[in-house]
């Protein structure tokens, strides 16, 4: 214990630190950005000065600042200035019409109405909408609605005219055009990478983005999310510099890990970057590598896989390899192996996204690979039932297979791939716990894991990913002041009750940035 007065203390709360040296306590004594120490309730006058604000947690349960492992910040905070035609607020084509009408009524004839978070799974007869209903809703302005998967989108008849897409444009590679079955026409459905509308669609200017930006914070710490790691495999040097403007704007709170992406390696590298550099606001991450998404091939050749990979390895970065699926496991492993073999490197942390599926015969090649899992929970919430509607019996045990994980003593950090899936943590706890979906069905409930497990794979081990579990991660002294008050403990609490848990109070390097 110390007689430094703190700058701030909580008490009167249940704190769950996720330090092994002291499990629980009563009381957080902050001083400047860190954590003085942790006790109990009869510690307060010790930490207590003149100038030490005080905060009553009434029995609230304290956690350490949540870390979103893996998402995209600044496509999130786009999405927030499209009209939402999220499932929560659209059951049906009819639904998304009349709000893209609402906005094109209000935008200049000729400007761009963007859309987003549409799930046609989850629309009234389970099919997108086509280009002909868009026109319906706003006949003057190009529109393009975005897929709540962010690889699909829909292109009204102005959009397709804009972007020169017709009944002669071909398919790209790994992408598709939708047709009308009887003319050929386009039907403004847009599968997978599509360089004319990733050219033709201009994105928002830095003002739009920054006011996005303001939005998806505020998103953030309501939901105590203190900690992200923007894991884009396009991200460039000028997207590592949009977060410099960001953070030097002070309109970006919350600390980012920024991913590189492959093909950006050499200008990272010759602008002296590379993994933890930066500082505790804003660092630079590994290196993301989806070859997959990135050149529209589902199967890219392993050659090329492991050339990307040593590149980055020998350069002395981490690996974040992009996973969706069998074959992409199998390569990444590959890689590892391959790349370990050439340029052996302890304590390299090289991580595995998503993991979306593994079955038994590999998880003894995974726990040997020395790699960690980044994996997404809400995934099983929000969209379990089309898990259980579309995969086999025999695969469905392979699905986001936490509980073995960890059973083979993994390191799994939890995420939500925002804007993929909403953000909050408590959700993503409740599914890791109860395996449940958003209509109460069950999903390998084998796989299911403990309350504190669960936190950890959202604060201590989304930390260790970004290679900060030695300054945040935990409620320890000397650790960055990074914590959330909760309205209940998820540990102690009924798992059916754990998504209604709500963050009250979110505090960033020592300060109160939001209250409920």
């Amino acid at each position: 214990m110390s007689n430094v007065s703190a700058d701030l203390i909580l008490y009167n709360a249940r704190v769950i630190t996720l330090d092994q040296k002291q499990p629980v306590a009563e009381l957080v004594a902050v001083k400047g950005n860190k954590i003085l120490d942790v006790g109990g309730e009869e510690s307060l006058g010790l930490f207590r000065g003149a100038g030490t604000r005080l905060i009553d947690c009434e029995g609230g349960t304290v956690v350490p600042g949540f870390n979103d492992a893996h998402c995209h910040p600044l496509s999130y905070a786009a999405t927030l200035l499209y009209v939402d035609c999220s499932p929560a607020l659209v059951k049906d084509v009819a639904g998304i019409q009349v709000g893209i009408r609402w906005r094109a009524e209000r935008t200049p004839e000729g400007k761009w109405v963007r859309a987003a978070k549409y799930d046609e799974f989850r629309l009234v007869g389970k099919r997108h909408p086509n280009r002909w209903e868009l026109d319906e809703a706003a006949p003057r302005n190009p529109v393009v609605l975005v897929h709540s998967s962010g690889s699909i989108c829909v292109l009204n008849s102005p959009a397709l005219s804009l972007l020169g897409i017709n009944r002669e444009t071909p398919d790209p590679p790994g992408g598709r055009i939708g047709r009308d079955p009887e003319t050929g026409e386009p039907d403004g459905l847009i599968v997978g990478r599509n360089e004319l509308v990733e050219r033709g669609v201009p994105p928002l200017d830095e003002e739009e983005l920054a006011e996005g930006v303001r939005l998806a914070s505020l998103e953030f710490l309501s939901n105590g999310i203190t900690s992200l790691q923007d894991t884009g495999w396009s991200n460039d040097l000028s997207h590592w510099q949009r977060f410099q403007r960001l953070k030097e704007r002070g309109i970006l709170p919350v600390r980012v890990a920024v991913l590189a992406g492959s093909d950006n390696l050499e200008e990272f590298k010759n602008s002296g970057l590379s993994t933890s550099s930066g500082d505790a606001q804003l660092r630079l991450g590994g290196v993301k590598i989806a070859l997959d998404e990135s050149t529209g091939c589902p199967h890219p050749p392993q050659e090329d896989l492991n050339d990307h990979a040593l590149r980055a390895h020998k350069s002395g970065f981490q690996l974040a390899l992009h996973v969706n699926d069998l074959y992409t496991l199998e390569a990444a492993l590959a890689a590892l192996d391959f790349v370990l073999q050439q340029v052996p490197r302890p304590g390299h942390r090289h991580r595995l996204e998503h993991c979306a599926v593994c079955p038994p015969g590999l998880l003894r090649r995974l726990g040997a690979s020395g790699a960690m899992i980044v994996t997404q929970p809400p995934f099983l919430y929000h969209m379990g039932d089309r898990y259980l509607d579309e995969v086999s019996s025999a695969h469905l045990g392979w699905v986001y297979p936490a509980g073995s994980f960890l059973k083979r003593g993994l390191k799994v950090a939890a995420s939500s791939d925002s804007p993929v899936a909403p953000c909050n943590p408590l959700v993503g706890i409740y599914a890791a716990v109860t395996r449940k979906t958003e209509t109460g069905r069950t999903l390998s409930p084998w796989e299911r894991i403990s309350p504190l497990e669960a936190l950890k794979m959202y604060s201590l081990w989304g930390a260790y990913a970004s290679f900060e579990d030695g300054i945040k991660g935990s409620i320890s002294s000397g650790k960055l002041a990074d914590l959330v008050v909760l309205s209940g403990d998820p540990t102690r609490t009924d798992p059916e009750e754990i998504r209604e848990i709500k963050a009250m109070l979110t505090v960033v390097d020592g300060r109160v940035v939001w209250e409920r």
